[in-house]
């Protein structure tokens, strides 16, 4: 039985970032895997779909959609022209146009994007993160505990982490702010390194929000950092990504699965995300309190990543996946999913 809808998909063409490494254009390409993905999502369905892909023309993009006028939009846009900062401002031509699409609103695009702001977001809410400065150039880090993580301040993915970006000492701290103050061209995040679990959390829905089954990173490295860098995320040849290894579902008993997703949950409300979205959390070694690292609105949908990894573990299809985040758009445009 075929959607009768007609079903954009929004997305950045890969382009050399704007800023950073050479290397970081890899990061850009994973947008045509989970395009790929929900193109095959919509054929099963019987849903007519169309390609929205973004260059570096706002007015084409703007023209595309209003000849075309899709009746939702599926949107995997992570940035435009290679700069993941403006990752906010493409559904913001969607919201004028007054085009339904899915996932978070740009308020909630920004806030994430900025990892300070979405920190004291946090705070201000009781949600446990760490103790973290933000840093335009490098000053003495009073108030925080050594090791400490460097990441810059406006970049997802783990774009501008390396096992580098654990610093023990002042020398070291240094180092790293300069360095992602040159090659990023943005401040520096200067947070307390969790030791211990990590956790990614992916959540579906609004309302009544499902949390999908908890997966978690396993590092087979025996000497500190064990953090998920660039390396561990993208490089599949290196020694990061073969000691890096996600299983799904977690081994948790319930009382410690409940804080988990407690945590989560409460990151998840409290940046105002929408339909989907996955949280990143370090449960501390000793303590076991649960510190959210990261709140990603809009994460990899495609077939290896993590958020597919726990549909497949709660045993829901990817087009039923596709289908649901649908409906959630077209329920805020006053539509409903209508079968033919």
């Amino acid at each position: 039985m075929a959607l009768a809808l007609k079903v954009g998909i929004l997305f950045n063409l890969p382009m050399k970032p704007q800023r950073g490494e050479e290397i970081d254009y890899l990061a850009e390409e994973e947008v045509l895997d989970q395009v790929e993905a929900v193109q095959k999502a919509l054929e099963k369905l019987g849903v007519q779909s169309q390609l929205f892909p973004v260059k570096d023309d706002v007015e084409e993009i703007v023209k595309s959609l209003k000849a075309r006028r899709p009746d939702a939009i599926i949107n995997l846009c992570e940035g435009f022209m290679g700069d993941s900062s403006l990752e906010m401002h493409i559904p913001s031509i969607l919201e004028l146009l007054r085009i339904p699409y899915t996932g978070s609103t740009p308020l909630t695009l920004g806030l994430c994007q900025n990892k300070g702001l979405a920190k004291a977001i946090l705070m201000a809410y009781g949600i446990s993160t760490p103790r973290y400065r933000i840093m335009e150039e490098y000053n003495d880090p009073a108030g925080l505990r050594f090791p400490l993580i460097v990441k810059p301040l406006r970049e997802d993915a783990s774009i501008g982490i390396t096992r580098r970006s654990f610093v023990r000492d002042g020398a070291e701290l240094k180092r790293q702010v300069d360095y992602v103050r040159s090659v990023y061209r943005q401040p520096a995040l200067v947070e307390e390194y969790i030791g211990g679990r990590e956790f990614n959390v992916s959540i579906l829905g609004n309302e009544e929000p499902l949390i999908l089954p908890i997966s978690e990173i396993i590092f087979d490295f025996e000497d500190e950092p064990k953090i998920v860098d660039y390396a561990a995320k993208w490089l599949k040849g290196s020694e990061e990504y073969a000691k890096t290894r996600p299983v799904c579902p977690a081994k948790l008993d319930e009382e410690l699965r409940a804080r988990v997703e407690g945590a989560a949950l409460g990151a998840y409300r409290a940046l105002g995300c929408r339909d989907y979205a996955r949280v990143d959390i370090r449960l501390e070694e000793g303590t076991g309190k649960p510190y959210v690292l990261e709140v990603n609105p809009n994460p990899d949908i495609s077939p290896e990543a993590g958020f597919s990894r726990s549909l497949r573990a709660a045993g829901i299809p990817f087009e039923d996946f596709v289908k649901r985040i649908l409906a959630f758009a077209l329920k805020r445009a006053g539509k409903d999913l209508q079968l033919m």
